[in-house]
């Protein structure tokens, strides 16, 4: 029973934080480049789950869910583009930039939990300069929409209010959940919140692939697994420098 009640307060937790970043993202939803925006902004959870975990001097946690993240994201990309019916032109796309950025950031987050603790100030530097690389050169995308958002921008200050308010409760959740279940904290963060905190891209995605901006959701995916490196390079210098 408590193991229920422990995921469902895990499940709510992360759903605020899915609420908030949606709201968000709808008000700014014409920015130009909204692939690339997108994929910043929809990593706002993984972002709290980090700083929750350096909060609670447990930053490998930290960078659990975003290293998680990036596993789970592609699958998002492809659930997305099967509910709308565009999976023969997400595949006819053919892009080699987006199969490479997928395998090596994929590779790059599964890569950190095979290395012993000596070689993580390594594996920092070779993903940085991975990812780097993969953001330098990503593909240009179509222009920014001409569509007005009924939300409006002021919106954005509850939203971001209520994300910084349910990531103070995550890592509690989370801290309780592993008591009561017996569940590795880690495991918990790179399967659970990973999986949770994805659905911010998989939404985002839906709405992209329903206007048919094909582009801008695989960049959505694309920045949102490159940011989601950063996020645990800087949650590993910071487990190290402490």
């Amino acid at each position: 029973m408590m193991t229920v009640v422990a995921s469902l307060g895990v499940i709510l937790v992360m759903l605020f934080v899915g609420i908030s970043i949606e709201v968000i993202i709808d008000v700014l939803r014409n920015v130009r480049g909204l692939g690339t925006i997108l994929g910043f902004l929809t990593n706002g959870p993984e972002t709290v789950v980090l700083i929750a975990g350096v909060m609670a001097g447990d930053a490998l946690f930290g960078s659990s869910t975003p290293l998680g993240s990036s596993v789970i994201n592609p699958i998002m990309l492809f659930a997305a583009a099967l509910v709308t019916g565009m999976t023969i032109k997400l595949l006819k796309a053919k892009s080699i930039y987006g199969m490479l950025c997928i395998i090596f950031t994929i590779g790059v987050s599964l890569l950190f939990y095979l290395l012993p603790e000596k070689n993580y100030l390594t594996w920092a530097l070779v993903a940085l300069f991975i990812t780097s690389f993969f953001f330098l050169v990503r593909p240009r995308e179509q222009k920014k929409r001409d569509d007005p958002s009924d939300t409006p921008f002021w919106f954005i200050v509850p939203a971001t209010a209520l994300l910084f308010i349910a990531g103070y409760y995550l890592d509690p959740a989370v801290e309780f959940a592993r008591q009561v279940s017996g569940v590795p904290k880690n495991l918990i963060g790179f399967l659970v919140l990973a999986t949770l905190s994805s659905f911010p891209e998989f939404k985002s995605c839906l709405v992209l692939f329903r206007e048919g901006q094909v582009k801008s959701a695989s960049i959505n995916i694309f920045v949102s697994n490159i940011t989601n490196i950063w996020l645990a390079i800087i949650g590993v210098v910071i487990y190290l420098l402490i």
